[in-house]
């Protein structure tokens, strides 16, 4: 990009109460689906190391099943993610390999050089996690009300003296 082109700020924060911004998270999200569908063109060593397995855990009161993503890397820049995704952000240069030394191997990854579409990236990514909580919260919300108006209707039933 030349110094005298206009340059697109990047857009900080997203508002999930704006319908605008609520599309483009959704569009987002449909476009790391797909990212994960998209075949490899390296080994996947190549993305991150790769972490095929998470073993069940629980944290507090929640419990977490095992999964498994034969596909799932972990590298320095974008954390633990779909070997998918890092190549796509590999070709935007958003993220870059670079040479380390042998003591370093882990320290082969950085940031840019297009840093505006990393920025950009990791905005989505931030909004979409927003996204997916609302929805759970939704989702339960959702489901204890179902409950609530099945109990309802059995106290009416019973009330009332007819069988169910």
């Amino acid at each position: 990009m030349k110094l005298n082109e206009e340059q697109k700020p990047i857009k900080v924060g997203y508002d999930l109460d704006i319908e605008e911004d609520r599309k483009a998270i959704r569009e987002f999200e449909a476009q790391l689906e797909q990212l994960k569908k998209e075949p490899l063109e390296k080994p996947i060593s190549f993305y991150g190391e790769p972490v095929p397995v998470i073993k069940s855990s629980k944290f507090g009161s929640r419990e977490f099943p095992e999964s498994r993503d034969p596909r799932r890397v972990r590298n320095d820049v974008t954390g633990l993610i779909d070997a998918g995704i890092v190549q796509y952000l590999l070709k935007l240069k958003a993220i870059s390999r670079r040479w380390v030394k042998p003591e370093h191997p882990g320290w082969s990854w950085a940031v840019g050089p297009d840093l505006k579409l990393y920025e950009e990236f990791r905005q989505k990514e931030s909004a979409l996690g927003d996204l997916k909580y609302r929805r759970q919260i939704a989702k339960e919300k959702e489901q204890e009300s179902l409950d609530a108006l099945i109990e309802s209707k059995e106290e009416l039933s019973k009330s009332m003296g007819m069988p169910r």
